[in-house]
């Protein structure tokens, strides 16, 4: 039983390290693209260097680690007989895939091809916040309506500050175009 508690420590560990790493990798790849935009070579240049570098040494091993120790866990636990550990599993493949989706972005701004905007890449910096709050109201709540709630309310929030984000620029444009002569 104690083993299982080591377990279940180093697996909340490696998770936060997980997604610690992918918040950071989000906003070097935004540092990038705004380098880029102004013409800044040594922040691009620094920046690809330190995404690479959380990509290898925290994002990519705590990835691993935390899908291992998971899968050891669901195993001895028996998880994997339950409703909630299977949208848990569907939630968790979704994010490895938002994990490749990052690597694949910073590779393809190392060979300077076309990337999405700075406005885009912080939209999708914050996509691990949702799985996060996903995956643990499922866990935590042992339910799988608890993490599909959670990804409805969260989803509202963000259409909300999303469209708070349109109106804003949409009255900012309208303010620019009245005040020229």
């Amino acid at each position: 039983m104690m083993t299982i508690l080591y377990i279940k420590a180093l697996h909340v560990i490696f998770m936060v390290s997980w997604f610690a790493g992918l918040f950071f990798l989000g906003r070097m790849l935004i540092y990038i693209k705004d380098a880029e935009k102004n013409n800044e070579e040594r922040v691009k240049k620094h920046s690809s260097q330190a995404a690479k570098r959380v990509w290898y040494i925290i994002t990519l091993p705590s990835m691993l680690l935390t899908v291992g120790l998971g899968l050891t866990l669901a195993y001895h636990l028996g998880a994997y007989r339950e409703g909630w550990f299977h949208f848990k599993m569907l939630l968790v493949i979704f994010f490895i895939m938002y994990n490749l989706y990052l690597a694949r972005l910073r590779k393809k701004f190392i060979r300077n091809e076309k990337t999405p905007s700075s406005w885009k890449l912080r939209l999708i910096n914050e996509v691990p916040f949702i799985f996060l709050i996903a995956i643990i109201f499922t866990v935590y709540l042992k339910n799988l309506f608890s993490g599909i709630w959670a990804l409805l309310v969260l989803g509202l929030i963000i259409a909300f500050a999303i469209l708070l984000t349109f109106f804003a620029r949409k009255k900012k444009g309208n303010q620019t175009t009245s005040d020229s002569p």
